[in-house]
């Protein structure tokens, strides 16, 4: 993470945010630090591999994820370690119910982890996520710490065990399998994850101002078609929309009638501050409830 350019970010969005956008911006910038730092911690201790680079430029074109062929080694005590951080964090700054931070910061982490598949942690962390909320009765998971808070702080808590991992694949994937003319990945080509948001403009050498599509998973940034979207594939331009809540033209809903599906999408160009996908992903938030709610649809209505 450039956390210089975050704390540009945030900063030039909090003079325009209410109290509760503000509060919620402190917060992530918080969060942000502590991902960083705690990455850092793990790369001074920990190398990682990845495969050959024409493997990667295979797996790549083929839309598979480099990390089910090169898994990163996550470690039971060391991930542990980082949810106690990052429950610490969510306990103390995201505003949560007396009851809800307590659970966090009384939670066993190393018991609650010594039965999960950690495996799936360094290959797949959205299965591994999964997997573990799915096993909370038989991996001792109290009940005061409900479902979404125990994805939230395990999702955030792999975050710095992946970056590092992840910018070596995507450093070690020629230029000619991410720019060349043929279908971009759909999902994170790193590790697998849906995309969190989209980003437009910027016009650069290898992205060509067309588009990226962002993971928050792993920090991952990969070329993507301009026209195109970012849960199906589809290509129909009738078929694809995009929205805007008025007086704010850089964030928009791209929506899609052939999968319904939508995606976030920031227009890089009408931004008023500067650009971090970090805090475009907390800022853009919103946007979901807006796609959520059973008034809007891809007609607009």
């Amino acid at each position: 993470m450039d956390l210089k350019q975050i704390n540009r970010a945030v900063e030039g969005y909090l003079p325009q945010a209410d109290e509760a956008d503000a509060a919620r911006l402190r917060f992530f910038k918080g969060l942000f630090e502590l991902q960083q730092r705690r990455a850092d911690e793990l790369e001074a201790v920990a190398a990682y591999e990845p495969a050959p680079g024409d493997q990667l430029d295979r797996a790549y074109l083929a839309g598979t994820a480099a990390f089910t062929a090169a898994p990163v080694v996550v470690a039971a005590r060391d991930l542990a370690a980082t949810c106690a951080q990052v429950a610490a964090e969510l306990a103390a700054h995201a505003g949560l119910a007396d009851q809800a931070a307590f659970a966090l910061r009384e939670a066993d982490w190393d018991e609650l982890l010594s039965g999960a598949d950690l495996g799936l942690a360094g290959s797949d962390p959205v299965a591994f996520v999964t997997d573990v909320v799915a096993r909370r009765g038989e991996l001792g998971v109290p009940t005061a710490l409900t479902d979404d808070l125990l994805a939230m702080a395990l999702a955030f808590s792999l975050r710095p065990h992946l970056q590092g991992p992840a910018a070596r694949v995507m450093g070690a994937v020629s230029d000619d399998a991410k720019s060349g003319s043929h279908s971009r990945p759909l999902d994170c080509p790193v590790c697998g994850s849906p995309a969190a948001l989209s980003r437009v403009g910027e016009v650069d050498t290898l992205h060509g101002g067309a588009r990226i599509q962002y993971c928050a998973t792993c920090g991952t940034s990969w070329p993507f078609e301009r026209i195109r979207c970012g849960s199906c594939g589809s290509r129909s331009q009738e078929g694809i929309h995009h929205f805007h809540v008025d007086g704010d033209e850089a964030h928009r809903l791209e929506t899609c009638e052939g999968c319904g599906q939508y995606q976030r999408v920031v227009f890089a160009n009408d931004l008023q501050v500067p650009l971090a996908l970090e805090v475009e992903d907390v800022v853009m938030a919103k946007l979901d409830r807006i796609a959520l709610d059973p008034r809007f649809s891809a007609r607009g209505e």
